[in-house]
């Protein structure tokens, strides 16, 4: 990389004293962000990237270790600090990040909903298509339904909670989006207490089981477009049991 390119992106605007680390760790975000530096490549040392932001050293070791924390960087003695990839990012930050924000219920309800119905559409295509992948998840998903019939007749909640996690991780893993299964892992402290409220007004958890075992049934022997209907209706049906509102345009 030129040097005075370096330069002059690096010094664009002097950083002000009152939020040093911050805006130190936004230069740097920026850097990779905008790919000039990618995984596996080095930073600059921290006198350079002091030189060029303006602030001292510390300021700009304290901003590293937060990126090392989080994952972002890995500090090599003698041969300086490099760019990790997306692997290496922390999910335990990711979940801080949801669990202290402002997100509602519905919000991260609606997440989930997101990566799941592309996962599932997915699924869907692969089976009717009949590649291996779409079967190995079909049989993965009757071996979870089993589980819940199990936890239904002995009114374990605890164990159809768990079992009605893990089918909708299956699908998830069949759509083969590691980003979404990323994500999805770190919802999991939300799902489980949402899982378990959608029980809440329910005489027998047999429907539950029988819910999900329709689910496979429709993937098994209708259309994709059949299939991700049937999906969706699952989705709505969780939502009331949820309470959750509507947003504006929701159809």
């Amino acid at each position: 990389m030129d040097t005075h390119t370096d330069n002059n992106l690096l010094s664009q605007t002097p950083i002000s004293k009152n939020t040093i680390v911050t805006q130190v760790m936004a230069r740097i975000k920026e850097l990779i962000a905008s790919g000039r530096y990618k995984p596996g490549d080095r930073l600059p040392t921290e006198q350079e990237l002091a030189t060029l932001f303006g602030v001292g050293r510390s300021s700009i070791r304290e901003a590293i270790k937060v990126f090392q924390h989080l994952g972002v960087v890995e500090s090599k003695a003698a041969k300086g600090t490099f760019v990790q990839d997306r692997a290496n990012i922390s999910l335990e930050a990711i979940t801080w990040a949801l669990l202290l924000g402002n997100d509602d219920i519905r919000d991260v309800y609606e997440l989930r909903e997101a990566i799941e119905s592309i996962s599932f559409r997915r699924v869907a295509g692969r089976l009717k298509r009949q590649e291996p992948a779409g079967a190995e998840t079909v049989q993965r998903l009757r071996a979870v339904v089993a589980t819940m019939y199990e936890a239904a007749a002995a009114d374990d909640r605890e164990q159809m909670a768990e079992a009605d996690y893990m089918f909708h991780q299956v699908i998830i893993e069949g759509g083969d989006n590691l980003l979404f299964h990323d994500v999805y892992h770190t919802l999991q402290a939300f799902m489980k207490d949402v899982i378990i409220q959608t029980y809440e007004n329910m005489e027998s958890m047999i429907a539950v089981a029988e819910d999900h075992a329709d689910i496979v049934d429709v993937l098994e022997t209708k259309s994709v477009e059949e299939s991700v209907t049937r999906h969706w209706q699952h989705f709505r049906r969780t939502r009331r049991l949820l309470g959750l509102p509507k947003k504006q345009n929701d159809e």
